[in-house]
């Protein structure tokens, strides 16, 4: 990132400022964290439907069964309960699933102490206290443009080798947040559907659904 939007999140104190430990800056979740960590990096999907890829021996590492969209526009940094709720419901909508089928929540979670929060409370609204929840960004930092597809790959990967990759720099979990988050080790067993969430300042909210490949 340059100069220009360093200083700007700077100004609204969204990044930590863990500058001694930089490696364990990035602690979504946990009791102590204090802000993002800007990532560099890039992510591709590709979506191709089924019959074209079998037609061309491509190999189908998940499939994706439904999306969510919302834009709540409540406020230009603080996230909304409300917004990201009905992404997760429609993305559950459009895949057919219920909460239940979910096994699995790629969370945002960018480290921040009010968006993580609001994103743990979400899921709890909308999907219940049982999938296990990752968080990625505590490993890759936050990538802006590429964290969408970044945490879409994670979970596909996941759900293909039946591993949910562990939350880094989860020390303490925030008391207030009651989610079954993977630390330590990576969570190892088959995998029903995984649940990748999106969300961007200024109140842009994305759920994707994904199953195991056919």
């Amino acid at each position: 990132a340059g100069p220009l939007p360093m200083a700007g999140f700077a100004q609204a104190k969204a990044h930590s400022t863990r500058n001694d430990e930089p490696e364990r800056a990035s602690r979504p979740f946990d009791v102590d964290r204090d802000g993002f960590v800007i990532g560099e990096g890039a992510a591709v999907v590709v979506l191709e439907r089924a019959g074209f890829a079998a037609a061309r021996a491509a190999r189908a590492h998940a499939a994706l069964a439904g999306a969510g969209v919302t834009s709540d526009a409540h406020h230009i940094t603080a996230a909304h309960q409300d917004g990201q709720v009905r992404a997760m419901r429609r993305a559950l909508t459009d895949a057919g699933l219920s909460p239940r089928d979910i096994a699995l929540v790629q969370a945002h979670a960018t480290s921040t102490q009010l968006g993580d929060l609001t994103e743990a409370r979400s899921v709890a609204e909308a999907l219940g206290t049982h999938p296990v929840v990752t968080a990625t960004k505590s490993m890759t930092g936050h990538l802006f443009g590429a964290a969408g597809a970044l945490g879409a790959i994670a979970t596909i990967l996941a759900l293909r080798d039946g591993a949910v990759p562990p939350t880094r720099n989860l020390d303490t979990q925030d008391p207030d947040i009651p989610l079954d988050i993977v630390t330590g080790e990576p969570r190892r067993g088959p995998l029903t559907a995984g649940l990748a969430n999106a969300f961007g300042f200024g109140g842009h909210n994305a759920s994707l659904v994904f199953t195991p490949a056919p």
